[in-house]
């Protein structure tokens, strides 16, 4: 669906004429329209992690022995809530994070040797202490907010509604809810059962696509977190520490 047709069900379901273009518009109904649809792609974008989102190749980082903060990508919006950094040297643990600064500050003055590197997000970078070992190669997946595309479902540079073309990374339904409430809202209207219905769909919609793990609460769990069946393909990895 196009940022047209997401703005025309808007502006019926306002009992307005549907436009027959919206990006360029005087109309003030038709802007709006658009900025109330912008607000809330913005606003799903910051309550949820999307698995159109997310990344599939990792992102990684070579360590030099010396660099310890390393930039953001430019779309990043934020790890998953299970997510975390993998290093090649200890890829059977977490590295611990994010970390709070008064044990940072702790470990800096003792100092101590933190194995494997602690890490924090701070100032647009990835900080990790110690820094990563000549060689460490670290690994990582996120989400994006890159929600808005073009027509070839291309990201733009910032998520930015820019033409009547756009197709979105999230749910046009949303989209549309989201925007006739806050069209509402903006306008002085009656909008709490119009909210209502936007709140109850993202519910349902982003219950759909959680994958978080599932907790059994009837019986003791045969497999922790960290027991997982199948067999060491590469022994070489017992090498690098004792498991």
């Amino acid at each position: 669906m196009s940022l047209l047709a997401v703005v025309q069900g808007v502006a019926r379901r306002c009992n307005l004429t549907a436009p027959a273009s919206a990006i360029g518009a005087t109309d003030p109904n038709v802007l709006a329209i658009l900025d109330a649809i912008q607000d809330t792609g913005d606003e799903l974008v910051e309550r949820w992690g999307w698995q159109n989102l997310k990344i599939q190749t990792p992102v990684t980082f070579t360590g030099d022995g010396t660099t310890a903060a390393w930039p953001l990508p430019m779309h990043f919006q934020r790890l998953g809530p299970s997510d975390t950094f993998v290093s090649s040297l200890y890829p059977w643990l977490r590295m611990p994070g994010p970390i709070n600064e008064e044990n940072l500050l702790i470990f800096k003055k003792i100092p101590i040797n933190v194995l494997p590197s602690v890490w924090r997000i701070v100032g647009n970078q990835i900080e990790f202490y110690p820094a990563l070992a000549s060689g460490e190669v670290v690994s990582y997946v996120y989400a994006k907010n890159s929600w808005v595309l073009d027509l070839n479902g291309n990201a733009y540079s910032t998520p930015v509604l820019t033409a009547d073309t756009d197709t979105f990374a999230i749910a046009e339904r949303l989209l549309r809810l989201g925007g006739v409430w806050r069209y509402k809202y903006a306008k002085g209207l009656e909008y709490a059962e119009q909210m209502q219905d936007y709140e109850l769909a993202l519910t349902r919609i982003a219950g759909q696509e959680t994958t978080t793990r599932s907790v059994n609460m009837s019986r003791a769990p045969v497999l922790s977190d960290e027991t997982l069946p199948g067999t060491i393909s590469d022994l070489t990895v017992l090498n690098q520490g004792n498991l």
